[in-house]
C-alpha cells in the first residue's frame, strides 16, 4: 500500500519526505520506530509483516479517522499490505541521514501525532522503489533480475534472525576448533580484542541478552497498555557484569544524537548499512532496538566485518580466506550431523589421486550420482548490492562466482569425466554429476542468479569432456536455503533434492527456496545440533529466581 495511491496523489520524492521528517525531533521518530517494531511483532521467526488482526488494531491508531475506512478497504478487499518491516527500516535510515539546518529541539513528546504516523510509514515504504530497466542480452537480463531483487532480501529475509546468530555461534565454538591449527592464519580472540574491550564470549552473551529482552517485549505485548520497548542499564543491576563493561557494550552497538553518522546519500533503496552496524538508538542512557534482525546479526558483523575494517590492507584477503575455510567446514559439519549416512557419502576437500590438487570444496555421493560443491563466502559489496545496477551485479557474478566457482566445477567435471588414473576410486562408478554452488551471501539464492551461472556453465561444457557421464544443470543456493531444507536429508538424498529443483524450474530463474518445497521460511526445522550447540547461559540472573536461566 502506498501513500500516493491511497490519497490519489503524486509519488513522493526523497527530498519531500526528508523535508517533512525535518519537522520532528529525530528521537521521536526513532523511538516510535522501536515501539512499532515491537507492536507489529517484527523479527522473530522472520516475521516482516504483522498478523492481520495486529494490523487491524494499528490502522485506526496510525491513520486519521477520515482515512481509516479507505485503508481497511485497500487491506481487506484489495489485498494491499499496509505495514511491513522495510517501512520502519527506511524511516529510521532517512531520519538518521537527515541533517536539518535548524534542528528541531530533541523533546520526545514533540513528535508527530499517532494518526500522522501512518502517512510517514506509507511514504517511507514508497521510497523503496526503483523503476524497472529493460535489457535485451540473455545474461544481462538474468543479472538485471538479480540486481532488482537483491535489495529485497534486506527488506524481507526468509531466515529467522536467531538462527543466523546460532549459525555464527557454531562457527566460533564448533567449527573453528575442528580446523587444523596449521591452516588457521589468525587467532580470533587476539584479533577481536584489538578492536573490542571484552572477549568474544562476553559479546555473544550480551547480544543474546539484548535479543531476549526484545523477544520478551513482543511476547508480552497485549495492546491494552503503552509499549515500552526500552532496554535500560538498570536492567543489568542484578547481574555481576561491571558497569564499565555494560557501557562499553552499549557503545559498540548503538548510536546517539551526538554521534550521528556523517550525512551521505543512500546507495540504493535497500541500503541500511548504518543500521546493520548500529541497530540500537541510545537516548538518555536507554537503548531502543531499531531492528531485531540486525541486532542479532551483530555477533557476525562485529567479529568478521568490524575486525576486517581494522586490519591493514595486506591482511584483509587472508582474513576473508580464513572465514571461507570456516564456511567450507560448516558445510561438512552439517552433512555429517543431519544427512542420513546410508544415503550420503561425504568427502570434504576432495583431492585427485596421488595429487595435492583439490577437485572442489565438497563431494556428496548418493548412489551413482555425485554432487560437486563449491562453497563461496564472497559477499557482494554494499555499493553493488544496493545499486540495482545489472552491470555491477554482472561484474560481481563474473569475478566471484563464475571465475572462481563455475570454472572450478568445469575443470572438475572434465577431469572426473576422463576417468583417468588420477580420479579417486569413489568416483569410478559415478554415472551422473550435479554441479552446485553454495554462497554465504543471499545472492546465491536470488532471482536470476542460478540461471546466469548455469548459462555460463553450459556455454563452456562440451559433451566430449565428460565421457558418457550425465552432467545436469548447475544449481546455486545460499546457506540459508541449505539450512532450511537440511531436515529432509534424514530421509531424502541431497542429489534428489537438487534434481527436484531443476525439474521444478528448468529455466532456473526462480530462487532456490521458491522452487523447492522442502525449504521452509523462518526457523530451520529439526536442526537439533544447532540448538544443543548453544550452551551459553543468559546474563540476566535475578536474585529472587533460579541462579541461572539457560537460553
Amino acid at each position: 500500500m502506498t501513500w500516493s495511491e491511497l490519497v490519489n496523489g503524486p509519488r513522493i520524492t526523497k527530498e519531500q519526505f526528508q523535508s517533512q521528517l525535518g519537522k520532528y525531533p529525530k528521537c521521536s521518530i526513532l523511538i516510535a520506530c522501536t515501539k512499532l517494531s515491537v507492536g507489529l511483532g517484527y523479527g522473530p521467526n522472520a516475521r516482516s509483516i504483522p498478523a492481520d488482526d495486529v494490523a487491524d488494531i494499528h490502522i485506526p491508531i496510525l491513520f486519521p479517522p477520515s482515512l481509516v475506512p479507505e485503508v481497511y478497504k485497500w487491506f481487506h478487499e484489495m489485498g494491499r499490505i499496509p505495514f511491513f518491516n522495510g517501512q520502519l527500516r527506511s524511516l529510521a535510515a532517512e531520519t538518521i541521514r537527515l541533517q536539518p539546518a535548524d534542528p528541531v529541539p530533541e523533546i520526545p513528546e514533540n513528535g508527530p501525532e499517532n494518526d500522522q504516523f501512518g502517512e510517514l510509514i506509507l511514504k517511507s515504504g514508497e521510497l523503496l522503489y526503483k523503476k524497472h530497466v529493460t535489457v535485451e542480452n540473455e545474461l544481462d537480463r538474468y543479472a538485471n533480475i538479480a540486481a532488482e531483487f537483491l535489495p529485497i532480501y534486506e527488506i524481507a529475509s526468509a531466515t529467522d534472525p536467531l538462527f543466523s546468530f546460532l549459525r555464527f555461534y557454531i562457527w566460533l565454538t564448533k567449527i573453528v576448533p575442528r580446523i587444523p591449527k596449521n591452516l588457521l592464519k589468525f587467532t580470533l580472540e587476539v584479533e577481536f580484542k584489538k578492536v573490542f574491550p571484552f572477549p568474544i564470549i562476553t559479546y555473544a552473551e550480551f547480544i543474546v541478552t539484548f535479543a531476549l529482552h526484545a523477544l520478551q517485549e513482543r511476547q508480552n505485548q497485549t495492546y491494552d497498555k503503552p509499549i515500552d520497548g526500552t532496554l535500560r542499564k538498570s536492567w543489568f543491576k542484578k547481574t555481576t557484569v561491571p558497569e564499565t563493561t555494560i557501557d562499553q557494550m552499549f557503545d559498540t552497538v548503538s548510536f546517539s544524537l551526538d554521534k550521528m553518522p556523517n550525512p551521505k546519500d543512500t546507495l540504493g533503496y535497500g541500503d541500511f548499512e548504518f543500521l546493520k552496524d548500529r541497530p540500537y538508538f541510545l537516548f538518555n542512557d536507554d537503548m531502543y532496538m531499531l531492528d531485531y534482525e540486525f541486532a542479532l546479526g551483530k555477533l557476525e558483523s562485529a567479529v568478521v566485518w568490524r575486525v576486517l575494517r581494522s586490519l591493514p590492507k595486506n591482511k584483509k584477503e587472508p582474513w576473508l580466506s580464513y572465514w571461507g575455510l570456516v564456511f567450507e567446514e560448516y558445510l561438512t559439519w552439517m552433512f555429517e550431523i543431519y544427512a542420513a549416512p546410508d544415503l550420503h557419502q561425504v568427502y570434504p576437500s576432495p583431492k585427485y589421486a596421488n595429487s595435492t590438487d583439490q577437485i572442489c570444496d565438497q563431494i556428496i555421493i548418493c548412489g551413482d550420482t555425485a554432487a560437486l560443491i563449491e562453497a563461496k563466502l564472497a559477499t557482494c559489496t554494499a555499493a553493488d548490492r544496493y545499486s540495482c545496477d545489472y552491470q555491477k551485479i554482472e561484474a560481481y557474478l563474473e569475478d566471484k562466482l563464475a571465475a572462481k566457482g563455475v570454472n572450478q566445477l568445469l575443470n572438475a567435471v572434465k577431469r572426473v569425466g576422463t576417468k583417468g588414473a588420477d580420479v579417486p576410486d569413489y568416483l569410478a562408478g559415478i554415472k551422473k554429476i550435479i554441479p552446485v554452488i553454495i554462497t554465504r551471501d543471499d545472492l546465491g539464492g536470488c532471482w536470476g542468479v542460478n540461471a546466469y551461472l548455469n548459462r555460463r556453465f553450459k556455454d563452456q561444457l562440451s559433451k566430449e569432456s565428460h565421457n558418457g557421464i550425465d552432467v545436469t544443470s548447475l544449481v546455486s543456493m545460499n546457506i540459508s536455503c541449505l539450512e532450511r531444507m537440511m531436515w529432509v536429508m534424514e530421509k531424502k538424498a541431497f542429489t534428489d533434492v537438487m534434481k527436484d529443483r531443476i525439474d521444478a524450474d528448468p529455466t532456473l530463474c526462480q530462487p532456490f527456496d521458491a522452487a523447492v518445497k522442502y525449504v521452509q521460511p523462518g526457523a530451520a526445522p529439526r536442526l537439533h545440533a544447532h540448538v544443543e550447540a548453544y550452551s551459553l547461559v543468559c546474563l540476566v540472573s535475578y536474585v529472587d529466581s533460579t541462579p541461572t536461566r539457560p537460553v
